[in-house]
């Protein structure tokens, strides 16, 4: 223990059920001695740690597998050692080994739980003889805070009052030259305006910019694709616009019934059903939007 500074402090000591009591109290003994006035040594079984409800932040030192080296150590026990530790106490761990090659794995092992238990300053592990066995130890401390603890930041959103930092002018000149600062005599721009025809000053009126009408008597010279209103079969049969306008059939010798006996890709999905040899037509309700 000649590591860790005992006078004074409050030493908590783990030990673990298979252990000689007469070690454990021969032990706690030489720790009263160290120890002396205004400090206190108390005994813990590893077993009953997490039922013992020690209050958080009570001791200074937490010495773990020191009496007599025979057990390990897991998560469960040094989170609570952490938690009943002060901020900055020390634990020394101690875990018994066969030889030099399964210290380096227990000690790698060691150092693995006791970082995830939160604790930090770790050092290196040692391995010495202990009586007649092996053992490995490590000292390590609890972080200068309490775990869960919070603290303010010292925020300032005070203006700084250290005068306008002066911009270089060729700097400032960067973000504001125009496209004046790139002619040259080399460089020949061309004005936008000139690309514009006299039409395209002209504003559009709303009679400009209606759709035109649709159907055999709109006058319009193309149909629509996917033509339902006749002016394609109509422009179909009257190539020079005097014949008559040719009339519906069928090529399956279904259409004519309605939609219900119609092909997925027939042209008069949508149309009422129709006599054979009669012109399709719409109505004027169906050619009116619905409101």
């Amino acid at each position: 223990m000649e590591k860790i500074e005992l006078t004074g402090q409050h030493v908590l000591v783990l030990w673990a059920t298979g252990q000689n009591p007469e070690d454990v109290k021969s032990f706690v003994d030489k720790l009263n001695l160290s120890v002396s006035k205004g400090g206190s040594v108390k005994v813990e079984n590893m077993q009953r740690l997490l039922i013992s409800a020690y209050p958080s932040s009570t001791f200074d030192v937490a010495l773990l597998g020191t009496s007599a080296p025979h057990v390990t150590h897991g998560l469960d026990v040094l989170g609570e050692v952490m938690r009943i530790l002060k901020p900055n106490g020390t634990i020394l761990i101690r875990e018994p080994t066969q030889s030099s090659d399964d210290a380096t794995q227990i000690g790698s092992t060691l150092i693995g739980t006791l970082k995830l238990s939160g604790f930090v300053g770790l050092s290196e592990a040692s391995m010495f003889e202990n009586g007649s066995k092996n053992v490995v130890e490590i000292i390590c401390k609890k972080p200068s805070f309490e775990m869960g603890s919070s603290v303010s930041l010292p925020l300032s959103f005070a203006k700084k009052s250290q005068g306008v930092k002066k911009v270089d002018s060729n700097v400032a000149k960067v973000w504001s030259f125009s496209s004046n600062d790139m002619m040259d005599d080399d460089l020949d721009l061309i004005d936008s305006d000139d690309l514009l025809q006299k039409d395209d000053l002209i504003r559009p009126t709303a009679e400009s910019l209606k759709a035109p009408e649709c159907g055999p008597s709109s006058g319009r010279k193309k149909a629509c694709k996917n033509c339902s209103c006749g002016l394609a079969e109509e422009l179909d049969g009257n190539s020079d616009g005097n014949s008559k306008p040719r009339a519906a059939t069928s090529a399956c010798g279904s259409c004519y019934l309605g939609d219900a006996f119609r092909c997925a890709s027939c042209p008069y999905l949508g149309m009422p059903a129709f006599k054979p040899g009669e012109k399709v037509s719409l109505s004027s309700r169906q050619l009116n939007a619905d409101a």
